[in-house]
């Protein structure tokens, strides 16, 4: 059903037509559909697209620019059945997803897929321009479901945030606190050599103050270094894709006194299995239908 406010996702993406987005895909989602195509002769064989990740990359790009999002679903999601993993891509599948909500040919989850869609896109990129842009859309989708969800007088609460923790390990790459530590344990050595060889009493002091400085700072960033290495192997994130999911306790019925989770949320995906996900979403621990739970690619 057609939302009686108006919003729009492509003014997020301050890029108009799509095209000039669509035609800077990353070059090794080019390569690697060229090497499955095998010949021109697909691009002018459609019974063969399905067979053919150029055709259905084409075939996206096409229908987005046509605003035929059903379609560019359709043809974005069986890239992704491929495996073929890319920040582009997972934008355009979340901009095509938000284009069916805004037509009027929303279907239920919509809003969530979406939300996934530019999720995954800041997991990916490399590209400041292309982060700012999904994170732009994504506070448009989640904005909506904030609205529909006040107007439902539910709470609003759609971003909980990561807790201090996370912030601090995500705020550089693993490898960027690994070289941290090396230089802090660098320090650490001429600072004890320097307190060894040091005869005046300030100099001794100096060397001192400056081993426990650079030592402190090594312990850091090797915990640093070590939790985000964990969380790059381990870590499993997702967006809840159902509208109003109810969070389920351990024998898998509804939890009395937690409120519905807004479609569109992030969660930490625990465990999988027989059909149901353990997941943390904010402070809240319990069970969601796995269909409800979609995982987020990582680099």
């Amino acid at each position: 059903m057609k939302s009686s406010k108006p919003w729009t996702i492509r003014g997020a993406r301050r890029v108009n037509p799509l095209e000039n987005r669509m035609m800077r895909a990353s070059f090794a989602v080019l390569l690697a559909c060229v090497a499955f195509a095998g010949s021109a002769r697909a691009e002018e064989d459609a019974p063969h697209e399905e067979l053919d990740p150029a055709a259905l990359f084409r075939g996206a790009h096409d229908a987005l620019v046509a605003d035929r999002p059903g379609e560019a679903i359709a043809k974005l999601e069986a890239l992704a059945d491929r495996g073929v993993v890319d920040a582009v891509l997972s934008f355009d599948r979340g901009l095509a997803y938000a284009a069916r909500v805004r037509g009027g040919g929303e279907q239920p989850g919509d809003l969530g897929r979406a939300a996934h869609g530019f999720e995954e896109t800041r997991e990916l990129t490399r590209d400041p321009t292309l982060a700012a842009d999904a994170t732009s859309a994504l506070a448009i989708v989640r904005s909506e479901v904030a609205r529909r969800r006040s107007r439902a007088g539910e709470s609003v609460e759609i971003e909980h945030g990561s807790s201090l923790g996370r912030s601090i390990v995500d705020l550089l790459p693993e490898n960027a606190w690994a070289v941290i530590g090396a230089v802090m344990a660098l320090a650490l050595s001429v600072g004890i050599v320097a307190r060894r060889r040091a005869t005046l009493p300030r100099a001794k002091v100096a060397a001192t103050t400056s081993s426990a400085i650079a030592g402190s700072l090594l312990v850091a960033s090797a915990v640093l270094a070590w939790a985000a290495r964990d969380a790059r192997l381990h870590l499993r994130e997702g967006v809840v894709i159902a509208p109003n999911a109810r969070l389920l306790d351990a024998r898998h019925l509804a939890m009395d006194g937690v409120a519905p989770v807004p479609e569109g949320v992030r969660a930490r995906i625990v465990d999988e299995g027989a059909g149901f996900s353990h997941v943390v979403v904010g402070g809240a621990d319990g069970y969601l239908p796995s269909s409800a739970v979609l995982p987020l690619a990582r680099r």
